[in-house]
């Protein structure tokens, strides 16, 4: 077939415009060059006003846009028409006319006389297929096609019809039957893009409506790897409502296999209601929870009403170190506070004179106590606790050691009273801020936005009278500096002049974590005429901050090896990966064995191995479950020691619980490929021009740019630079 191109005119500006600009660009370039000709002689002139123009000129033909028209021949070969009817769950939905869809489908084939009332298809002009995680072949009866796809993928059901026309044949046009549900989550513009480069548009009949559907659905959105004996521990969840507006819905937690606690939550409109229990353990132990929410009257899938998590529960006491260069009574306080705790080991090594220190262990140990001197000494301990003027018991060499402790080791520093060291080791990376030495007298404390969620605020806010109720703040200061990755967890406001200030602050650094305290007077909090004995908000504050320090952390304290899991939950065909943390590095330790169980059975082993060189005390591993059900992983060490890890798998199916139509979907998918969403009495006209060949076949055309090309810019380029090269040269610039 002969074709002829023509070359025409697409621009980006109206033409009138853009001659206004070539006039005008033309009047000032000649302007401008009949001043400055003086200066240089006629023909040097000349050339100068014939480089500036012929660049103007190119700019202004870009913004023509000169194309060519070139026609589309029509396809030739043996037309075939696509159809694909979805056989996924959704279509099981009796919304049409009380039927399911996937009925309504049927049907509606049979009046368009394209399958006969036996279900078979015998068009040798009509490719059929069944679509749903992707498209197969249309054998046997249709009356006998059963709805039972897990997912929808268009993108690649598609595909794989396209892929299906071979040599000799060209594809007309693909015919879906279908509701629109896509799971696949690819945009239409992409798979639009498959049939409009091969011309075949895509027609689609959509059926249902928005769906009647009700199903709640209930996911655990937090995993807590330990908690402490007697320690409170929240155990949150997501219920997933579809048809449930306005409904309300019954909640319980369930401790081994009993009920101990209900919640009735209203769901409004909402898609989604968090819920959240608080539950503590007196005795050490792995415990299994289950959310369930009681099933509704007509919903879809109860299988989904309920999710397990499992809290592991120890009682290691943390390791605390204090190093306290200019005692004062927060300090003292603190220390006093963290000597009673049960959950703390703690030593103290005080400064109270030129090269004279007191330390304090609280646990008899053989052995002298000895500020440590590398990180492997300090990645004994949990969490430091340095107070002011630390310089007086570290020096350059341990102050290194400490930052290796917490950037590579994951170790947790508290700087305790704002500014810790003075001297040549205030330039440190450690401190998350730059403290203010200006204080600001009579301040009380803020809860920030980012605080209110931790454990050590909500001590405090649960405290009579909240954070208003507690005693003044001695002093606090301003920020000089704030690092990178630093978040405002709590602030001091003035009494007097209202001014707002950070009072603690948290910053992520390397693998471990930084908190600095910037105000003074916290041992106030230890005096609460309302509360007897020691458990005061300044005792419930300090315990609830290393425990929420150490849940950051990857090792368990007291533990050589430490087994954490990626989630609690898995979907079914995710993979749970498993990461072992050893606190000292030992080079002789290359791989633990790790053995999975189903219930009480065995389903798989494997080994938990450095994958990074550099990373040596630091394994992993990955499991694929195969079902849904109770999974533990049993890690055996080289110690003698073992850890045990459980995990639930579930299987959620949104075929049947988002079960709406998407007919927008369909619009934009047919609209981009040159078709049309067809209404159901459209079909089989539409059909019966497929196979008569009444589309339109005139011969098409397509605009092809021509100015798009490289030399044309570098051209450009070299106009305009010659002539600003010359004029510099000539003493014109």
């Amino acid at each position: 077939m002969t074709t002829h191109s023509t070359i025409v005119f697409d621009p980006m500006l109206p033409v009138g415009l853009v001659g206004i600009i070539g006039l005008a660009l033309l009047v000032l370039t000649v302007f401008t060059y009949h001043q400055v000709g003086s200066r240089v002689g006629k023909g040097m002139n000349v050339l100068l006003m014939a480089f500036r123009l012929a660049g103007i000129a190119l700019v202004l033909l870009v913004i023509l846009q000169p194309s060519i028209l070139e026609p589309v021949p029509v396809p030739e070969g043996k037309q075939i028409t696509i159809v694909g009817v979805d056989t996924s769950r959704s279509m099981l939905q009796p919304d049409v006319e009380k039927q399911p869809r996937i009925e309504a489908a049927r049907s509606l084939l049979m009046e368009a006389g394209v399958v006969r009332r036996d279900g078979a298809v015998a068009d040798s002009d009509v490719r059929w297929f069944e679509f749903h995680e992707d498209a197969a072949p249309l054998t046997g009866s249709l009356l006998e096609l059963p709805a039972k796809g897990e997912t929808t993928r268009f993108h690649r059901s598609v595909n794989t019809m396209l892929n299906s026309i071979g040599p000799g044949e060209t594809p007309q046009a693909v015919v879906l039957l279908t509701d629109g549900h896509d799971f696949e989550m690819v945009n239409p513009a992409k798979t639009a893009f498959l049939t409009r480069a091969r011309q075949t548009p895509i027609y689609a009949v959509s059926f249902g409506g928005q769906g009647k559907a009700r199903d709640v659905s209930v996911r655990i959105t937090n995993y807590q790897p330990y908690c402490y004996v007697k320690q409170k521990a929240r155990i949150n969840a997501a219920l997933r409502l579809v048809g449930c507006e306005h409904e309300t819905i019954n909640v319980a937690l369930w401790r081994q296999g009993k009920v101990i606690q209900t919640q009735r939550v209203n769901a409004d409109e909402q898609p989604q209601v968090q819920v959240q229990f608080e539950v503590t353990e007196p005795e050490t132990g792995q415990f299994e929870y289950e959310i369930q929410a009681v099933p509704l009257t007509g919903e879809t899938d109860v299988a989904n009403n309920s999710a397990i998590t499992f809290l592991n529960v120890i009682d290691q006491q943390i390791r605390v170190l204090v190093l306290e260069g200019s005692p004062y009574w927060d300090t003292t306080f603190l220390q006093r506070s963290l000597m009673r705790n049960d959950k703390v080991e703690l030593d103290c090594a005080t400064q109270y004179a030129d090269k004279r220190a007191r330390f304090i262990r609280k646990k008899n140990v053989e052995g002298e106590l000895k500020i440590p001197a590398t990180a492997e000494d300090f990645n004994r301990y949990d969490v430091i606790i340095l107070g002011r003027a630390a310089e007086q018991l570290l020096n350059r060499k341990q102050l290194d050691a400490l930052q290796t402790y917490v950037n590579e080791l994951g170790g947790a520093v508290i700087f305790s009273r704002g500014k810790a060291f003075e001297g040549e080791l205030a330039d440190n990376e450690l401190e998350p801020v730059v403290w203010d030495q200006t204080p600001a007298e009579q301040t009380r404390l803020q809860i920030g936005r980012e605080g209110r969620a931790l454990a050590p605020f909500r001590a405090l806010a649960e405290q009579s009278g909240g954070t208003e109720g507690m005693p003044e703040l001695i002093a606090s200061r301003g920020i000089k500096e704030k690092k990178p990755l630093t978040a405002v967890l709590a602030s001091a406001k003035d009494e007097a002049s209202g001014q707002v200030t950070p009072a603690m602050v948290h910053r992520r650094y390397g693998r471990g974590q930084a908190l600095s305290v910037g105000v003074d007077g916290l041992w106030r909090w230890a005096f609460n005429a309302k509360v007897e004995g020691n458990n005061t908000a300044f005792d419930r504050f300090w315990d609830q901050m290393l425990l929420w320090l150490m849940a950051a952390r990857d090792v368990m304290p007291n533990r050589q090896f430490s087994l954490n899991t990626s989630a609690a939950n898995l979907q079914l065909g995710e993979k749970a990966y498993f990461r072992l943390v050893m606190r000292e590095p030992d080079p002789k330790v290359r791989e633990v064995p790790i053995v999975f169980y189903h219930g009480e059975k065995e389903v798989g082993r494997t080994s938990l191995t450095a994958t990074d060189p550099d990373e040596m005390a630091r394994l992993s591993a990955e499991f694929l479950p195969e079902k849904t059900g109770k999974y533990r992983a049993l890690a055996r060490f080289p110690d003698g020691t073992s850890q045990e890890s459980r995990f639930m798998v579930y299987n959620e199916n949104l075929e049947e619980t988002e079960v709406a139509a998407d007919a927008a979907y369909l619009k934009k998918l047919c609209a981009q490929s040159g078709g049309r969403v067809l209404e159901p009495s459209e079909l089989g006209r539409l059909l019966s021009d497929l196979k008569l060949g009444k589309l339109d076949t005139t011969p098409r055309t397509r605009v092809k740019t021509i100015w798009d090309q490289p030399w044309l810019f570098y051209l450009i380029g070299l106009l305009l630079g010659t002539d600003w090269f010359l004029r510099r040269r000539w003493g014109l610039c």
